[in-house]
């Protein structure tokens, strides 16, 4: 059976494409081994965090990007990372994302070495997912993925007591 909003034509800007919304489901019950963090130290005070890549047992990759322009939280490959980072230092005449080990931040020390048991995500009104934040469930412990009003993305513990637009 074909489904027309797999068409990146037909899902709204705001929403992940089936696909995307399709392949965290691959990453849900494997164990998270390191977390890195690709910042971008040009443009913000203390830079923003461009990329999040969590590595897991398997082996798989899942890297998380508010992007170049932050509108949504988009999956890419590693290519897509290198060819980007390629592109900002010939921009900028130097290397400008910088991969930082993030296992040992206290975010990720109950996390890291823990099975993901759902990656969590809001519905749009259209029954589509939103693209704009997702929770990632250790069980005893979820961490947020959102994009932040600045620039990149915003990562922290999540509260069920805080109300999240």
């Amino acid at each position: 059976m074909q489904n027309d909003l797999t068409s990146e034509d037909k899902v709204p800007f705001d929403c992940f494409l089936q696909e995307e919304a399709e392949s965290f489901l691959g990453f849900e019950g494997q164990r998270l081994e390191a977390v890195y963090y690709y910042i971008w130290p040009v443009g913000a005070q203390n830079g923003f965090l461009f990329t999040l890549e969590l590595i897991f047992d398997s082996g798989e990759r899942l890297l998380l990007s508010g992007g170049e322009e932050s509108d949504a939280i988009r999956i890419i490959g590693s290519e897509s990372l290198m060819e980007t980072a390629r592109k900002l230092q010939e921009l900028h005449g130097q290397p400008v994302l910088q991969r930082m080990v993030a296992n040992n931040q206290p975010l990720w020390q109950q996390a890291a070495g823990e099975i993901l048991m759902a990656i969590r995500l809001s519905r749009h009104e259209n029954g589509l997912y939103r693209n704009d934040a997702l929770l990632l469930d250790f069980g005893h412990k979820a961490i947020f993925v959102q994009l932040s009003e600045r620039d990149g993305l915003e990562l922290g513990v999540w509260n069920t007591g805080l109300e999240r637009g």
